[in-house]
């Protein structure tokens, strides 16, 4: 009865300790972008501290940081991925994070808003609302992030 208690205890620590191991590997590339991501925007902008990262997939892939520079104003500092371009934003001439997924909301009366994403769509500053559909599939409502106005929705995935 000890041995087969024993047995069975090491088992579980063992997926333990393998489900966690499994975990930090998925989340090394994400980690990566966003420390990548943050440097080259301190290196390339005044950024000084920074509050949120976002990764935005479509046509081209951007990350996006937000945060405070140098005279503790906001700012939205986009990279793109392949080649490193850099995109200043000042949060104040844009819709917040907030405001769209409003946005999003009420146009749509989604089940649930998942997650939210800045980047660019043609050079163009959007919001990408990532929502969940009453059927229970994926959506993705996108906004132009300075007029707040619809771009376009993927729906069904």
């Amino acid at each position: 009865m000890k041995k087969g208690l024993i047995s069975l205890l090491v088992i579980v620590l063992g997926v333990i300790i393998f489900s966690i191991f499994i975990y930090m590997k998925s989340r090394q590339p994400f980690m990566q972008a966003r420390d990548e991501a943050i440097n080259i925007a301190k290196e390339s902008t005044d950024l000084v501290t920074v509050e949120k990262f976002y990764w935005y997939n479509n046509k081209k892939s951007y990350f996006s940081v937000s945060g405070m520079n140098e005279k503790e104003e906001p700012i939205i500092v986009i990279v793109e991925q392949d080649g490193g371009k850099v995109v200043v934003l000042n949060p104040g001439e844009f819709i917040s994070e907030s405001v769209a997924k409003k946005i999003a909301t009420t146009e749509l009366k989604p089940k649930q808003i998942l997650e939210t994403r800045i980047g660019l769509e043609e050079g163009v500053p959007v919001w990408e609302v990532t929502y969940e559909q009453d059927n229970g599939k994926l959506g993705y409502y996108i906004l132009s992030a300075k007029e707040g106005n619809w771009l376009k929705d993927i729906k069904n995935i």
